[in-house]
């Protein structure tokens, strides 16, 4: 009969150890961003959709369409057809497949020209169908600058897409 209530009283206590710990937390802060409203702080680093960045004075894209990007790419997810020659040489066509991207950065370090970028901040790449996933020229070009791998600093500079 002992054991029996002190079986009882533990588990009571149990209880109140437990509903304790509950009304703790209850009146804490959440934690939780409630996601399409508020949107997380990234990392500073964070790899993100890509990008062809544009030169500031001339609002020309820098890509020379040299080919490095598609050649390094591991899943060969960049299709580049460039045109002209010397400082003349411009891509016609440049084509990213996310539905093939792993998202490893290679394009943006070869790249001579830091010409591409995946430090936007815009990491909702979102389509109903597997074609709204590959993006071309016109969805890459940089509306505004945004920071390449020797300025990442500006990354707090650039105004939040809305």
């Amino acid at each position: 009969m002992i054991a029996y209530v002190r079986d009882v009283w533990l588990g009571f206590l149990s209880i109140l150890v437990s509903m304790g710990v509950t009304l703790r937390h209850l009146f804490t802060p959440a934690l939780t961003v409630q996601y399409p409203k508020e949107k997380r702080r990234l990392p500073l680093r964070s790899l993100n959709r890509h990008v062809l960045t544009i030169e500031l004075a001339t609002g020309k894209l820098k890509c020379t369409a040299c080919d490095a990007c598609a050649k390094i790419c591991p899943t060969r997810c960049i299709t580049i057809v460039g045109a002209g020659k010397g400082k003349e040489r411009h891509p016609i066509e440049f084509v990213i497949d996310h539905n093939l991207c792993m998202y490893c950065n290679l394009c943006v370090e070869v790249c001579p020209f830091d010409a591409i970028t995946m430090w936007t901040g815009d990491f909702e790449i979102g389509a109903f169908n597997r074609m709204g996933l590959v993006f071309d020229q016109t969805a890459l070009h940089a509306e505004k600058f945004y920071p390449t791998p020797m300025t990442p600093e500006l990354v707090e500079a650039a105004p939040a897409k809305k």
